[in-house]
């Protein structure tokens, strides 16, 4: 509840809260979301086909929390799953932002997935949140499968713009 109360409170665009979060826990629904992926992803864990290690996806997440939102409100559903994303962080969970899944919940079973998980009939999946415990067993630095991908140089993405120039 802490983690989705840090999503309903986000600021949005003029108050629009155009959003809907489905907490999703059930096994059963999350396994069923990765088969119908069609993008290829694993959607397990474990050594994959090249011999490295996986990334965990939804069918091995304790909880999913999908963040849908009215067409033009995408900038303020991620606002809301990045407040619940440092929520999870700061009460100790580890999280992971997916889109991949949005490819099924928004496809051709679209109808089936919006009566399971309550989104209104205007709304679209934008984002998966992936909530549970960090792997730190791994060594986070090993390779770009485990750990966060290599980020841009500060100095290549921020331009500073004053007065004195």
């Amino acid at each position: 509840d802490t983690i989705l109360t840090a999503g309903v409170n986000t600021p949005s665009a003029m108050n629009g809260q155009n959003w809907h979060f489905s907490a999703i826990t059930d096994k059963e629904l999350l396994a069923q979301i990765a088969e119908d992926m069609s993008s290829g992803i694993s959607s397990g864990t474990g050594a994959s086909d090249n011999g490295t290690l996986a990334k965990a996806g939804i069918a091995d997440a304790p909880l999913a929390i999908v963040i849908s939102c009215a067409e033009g409100s995408e900038f303020d559903a991620g606002l809301a799953c990045q407040a619940m994303s440092a929520a999870a962080v700061l009460l100790g969970y580890g999280t992971k932002i997916v889109s991949s899944p949005t490819i099924a919940l928004n496809g051709e079973n679209q109808s089936e997935y919006r009566e399971l998980l309550g989104i209104p009939e205007d709304y679209s999946a934008a984002a998966v949140l992936l909530v549970g415990y960090a792997d730190e067993t791994i060594d986070e630095t090993a390779d770009g499968y485990t750990g966060a991908t290599e980020r841009n140089e500060f100095e290549s993405v921020v331009t500073y713009v004053d007065g004195n120039s």
